[in-house]
């Protein structure tokens, strides 16, 4: 199948770039998460190409779940005291045991309902409403998955309309998570500037190592750290300055060379 992708152009499939730029850059997991993206990707691109857009469809949904994944993921990194009290009330689906403080892997969430899983992202800030809504995309996607003898998602128009409706989730989430990753930022260039990561030669590689694979960033959430203004930290810690430019500096050049401004 991978073969077959790659005489389809992702980018004309709508909306399934800035789907994928949601996602982590490069993702550290117990299980191969780059590899699984690769390939409900090209599962993407061949159903596209081929006009199934219903099958074509259940991959945009595999990637939209997996971006709730490893948000939840993030913030149990980012307000892990807050992220316990949530889960309390979060249960795997029955026959499951899974304890939510320490995942082998951030698709162990998947022993989750998912509609019962985005409650974590209340935390976030993430209204009922867009809540309710992420309930209604996991209905959808369920009607399509049984044999009815008919497809929910037959045209172009149909397959345009539904993924939109993923990707205005996405970005309501990722409106929320914006403070999280500022608020973990800000924490990472203290840290950053209190020497804690000496044994790096390069600051491409804290930057690769650190920022991106420490809490599985995406291109999203990297322009973020990007954008985020340092001011009100130099005006904190006037004396550190010198090194919180020189990282920014670092971060701009490596989102630059790596075509993602």
């Amino acid at each position: 199948m991978s073969n077959l992708a790659e005489f389809f152009d992702y980018t004309k499939v709508p909306d399934l770039e800035e789907i994928l730029d949601h996602l982590p850059i490069n993702a550290t997991d117990k299980r191969d998460v780059n590899t699984y993206l690769k390939d409900v990707t090209d599962s993407i691109l061949v159903n596209y190409g081929g006009e199934q857009y219903q099958f074509a469809y259940f991959g945009i949904h595999l990637l939209y779940m997996t971006y709730i994944y490893f948000s939840v993921q993030k913030i149990s990194v980012i307000t892990p005291s807050r992220y316990k009290d949530a889960v309390v009330f979060a249960k795997p689906y029955h026959g499951h045991k899974l304890d939510f403080n320490n995942l082998e892997s951030t698709f162990d969430y998947s022993l989750v309902s998912e509609k019962e899983l985005p409650n974590i992202l209340k935390i976030i800030g993430l209204d009922g409403s867009q809540i309710a809504k992420i309930g209604v995309l996991v209905d959808t996607r369920n009607v399509m998955a049984h044999a009815s003898g008919q497809f929910e998602i037959s045209t172009k128009n149909s397959f345009d309309a539904n993924v939109n409706h993923v990707v205005i989730s996405i970005r309501n989430i990722h409106k929320c998570m914006d403070k999280q990753i500022r608020m973990w930022f800000k924490d990472f260039l203290l840290r950053y500037c209190d020497n804690k990561f000496v044994d790096y030669g390069d600051i491409k590689d804290i930057i690769t190592e650190q920022v991106i694979q420490g809490i599985n960033l995406s291109v999203k959430e990297l322009l973020v750290c990007h954008e985020m203004s340092i001011s009100d930290i130099i005006t904190e810690h006037r004396n550190l300055a010198p090194k919180l430019k020189k990282f920014k500096e670092a971060i701009a050049t490596y989102c630059e060379e790596s075509g993602y401004i």
